[in-house]
């Protein structure tokens, strides 16, 4: 049976496991919302949903074994929908400005 330290490192060695396998993964996505009308709330809402689905996959989500590969997992994708909120508002505010945003009309996710 494992004292509570050996049992500590084990957990600490998974944990630090967990973010280089998931990195190794790491790809980014294009998220296009050409087809989306960004000054409507469902215009948002769907935007909302791709960001969140892409960051799932990018983090690979549902693909992880084990408690801490899916904490790691999840808290990949948390962060990663976090850093997409600068390109998501600029789309909002050009979208309710009636101003094209850019020619590519996309976010790309990427942990």
């Amino acid at each position: 049976m494992l004292s509570n330290l050996a049992r500590a490192a084990v957990v600490a060695a998974a944990l630090a496991a967990a973010a280089p396998a998931i990195a190794e993964g790491a790809k980014s996505v294009k998220v296009s919302y050409a087809d989306l009308n960004l000054s409507s709330a469902p215009g948002k809402a769907a935007l909302d949903r791709r960001i969140a689905r892409a960051a799932d996959r990018v983090c690979r989500v549902g693909h992880e074994q084990g408690l801490q590969l899916k904490a790691a997992a999840k808290r990949c994708a948390a962060e990663t929908r976090e850093s997409t909120q600068p390109a998501i508002e600029l789309a909002h505010r050009n979208a309710a400005n009636q101003q094209l945003a850019a020619r590519d009309m996309s976010v790309t996710v990427a942990p």
